[in-house]
Order: structure tokens, then sequence, then C-alpha cells
């Protein structure tokens, strides 16, 4: 099983660097829609949506408000520019909704009746969804080389890492025993501490291969690192909320050892908003 996990995890890996760093913008951004695509997918099933046709038809329905929103918000020009205002607008939006997720995950399951609808789930993955999207493109359009990519996912990867070891081998007291009972307060300190490591031997790297980093002062730094420590273990909480509310395991099966790719991206979806809020507003 670990095999396994560690072998799909390579993988991805190697696909994402590739995509990231030798793709042009339109390039990654039809790659990421699709991808994204496969992420609304396996949404619709912890929304409750059981048959493939009307998962494929809510897949669909994203691809087609991506289009729309790929030409309004600039991205289809095909130049540095792109509508700074608007991203930022949908990127609030994105951390607005993580935010008040936090309320639902630590009275979980007082407020269930109110939030456990089928159609608030398919919004509530569109506000998931679309932000991300959006966020990754924007971090392509702000470092084509794609360095800013690989450290969220870095950051990422390296918090989760952290916290499973950690937590595996140290944990005993439980974060959210009601939402997901592996889960520790110690592994989530493991994980902060590797994401802080992590951060602090590879920001003197990114700032040599992509100077405007440099923009980024060290308060600021502390901040992404604090937020993408919090924001992945919320983004791992709700997903695994809304799969116990469907009485299931795994968003999915097409990852071996993993489970879903929603499994394995849920901490970056709710990270991506709010890191590449910041750095638009930093970097120029």
């Amino acid at each position: 099983m670990l095999l396994a996990r560690i072998k799909t995890a390579l993988v991805l890996l190697a696909a994402f660097i590739l995509i990231s760093t030798k793709s042009s913008v339109l390039v990654f951004s039809i790659v990421i829609s699709g991808f994204m695509g496969f992420v609304a997918w396996e949404w619709a099933g912890l929304a409750g949506i059981t048959k493939k046709s009307s998962k494929l038809t809510y897949a669909i329905c994203f691809f087609c408000i991506a289009s729309f929103l790929y030409r309004g918000l600039g991205f289809g020009n095909n130049q540095e520019h792109f509508d700074k205002e608007m991203s930022l607008i949908f990127l609030c939006i994105g951390l607005l909704f993580w935010i008040s997720s936090v309320f639902f995950l630590y009275h979980y399951p007082r407020y269930f009746e109110f939030w456990n609808k089928k159609y608030k789930l398919t919004v509530m993955g569109l506000l998931v969804i679309i932000p991300a999207w959006n966020g990754m493109i924007v971090l392509k359009f702000l470092n084509p080389e794609g360095y800013l990519l690989l450290l969220i996912v870095i950051l990422v990867a390296a918090t989760d890492i952290g916290a499973y070891f950690i937590g595996r081998n140290f944990g005993r007291i439980k974060l959210a025993e009601k939402l997901s009972p592996n889960k520790t307060w110690e592994g989530v300190l493991g994980g902060g501490a590797v994401c802080g490591l992590t951060m602090i031997l590879i920001t003197k790297i990114v700032n040599l291969i992509f100077p405007a980093f440099f923009q980024v002062d060290s308060v600021l730094i502390i901040f992404l690192t604090v937020a993408t420590i919090v924001l992945s273990v919320v983004g791992d909480l709700l997903e695994s909320m809304l799969k116990r509310n469907q009485g299931i395991k795994d968003s999915g099966d097409i990852l071996p050892g993993h489970g879903g790719i929603l499994d394995r991206v849920d901490g970056l979806l709710a990270v991506v908003p709010c890191f590449s809020l910041i750095l638009l507003l930093t970097i120029k």
C-alpha cells in the first residue's frame, strides 16, 4: 500500500513539474482545466450525485463556466496582463468560503441540516474549484517558469507528509474526532514544523531563480507559511466531513494507493486562493 502511494506520488510530481515548468500559459490552462474537471466529477459524488450522467453534466458545467471566465479574466489574450481586479474578486470569494467553512467544521454535526442539501453542495463545489483554478493560472501568469506553482505544491506536500508521519508515530490528542478520527494535534504541529522548515530552505532558492519574489517581505512569507498549514488542514477536514456525510472512504479510485484525485488535492484547493491572492497583491 505504501509502495503504491509512493509510486503514484512520484508520477504525479513528475507530471506536475513537467506541465508547470515546460508548458506555455495556454497549455497549462488547458491541462489544469481538464484536471479540475476530474475534481468536479469527484465532488459531484461528495454532493450525493450518483448517476454518471449527472456527474458528467456537473463536470461539463464547470468546463463551460471556466471557458467563459478564461476569456472574461483576460487569460485568453495571450499577453502578460490580465484582469487582476476580477481575479482578486474570485480569489477573495474562495478565501472567504474557506474561512467560513471553519465555523461548520468546528460545530459539526450541529448545522448538518443547513448545508446538507444536494444543490448547496454542488454550489459549494464551484466555490472550491473555480477560485483554485483561477489561482493556479494566476500563479502561472505571475511566473511562467512555474516556480511559484512548484513552491505551493511543495509546501502543501511537506505539510501533508509531516502531519502523516508525525501524527502516525506520536499522535495522541485528537484534532477533530467526529470528522477524522486519525488526525491529531501532534500531526498538525509536525506538519507545520516540516512546512516551516521547507519554506526556510527553499525561499532563498526561489529568490535566486525568481527575483520578483524579493518583493515578498519576511512578514508575508511567515503569513503564507501559516496560511498554508492552517488551510491545508481545513481543506482536508472539509473533504472528510463530506465523505463522512456520504458514508464513503475515498472520493474515487483513480489513483492507486491514494483513492481519488480530490483526496490528494483537498488541502491544495484550500491553500491556492489565499496563496495566489497574496502574491498577486505583492508581486508587480
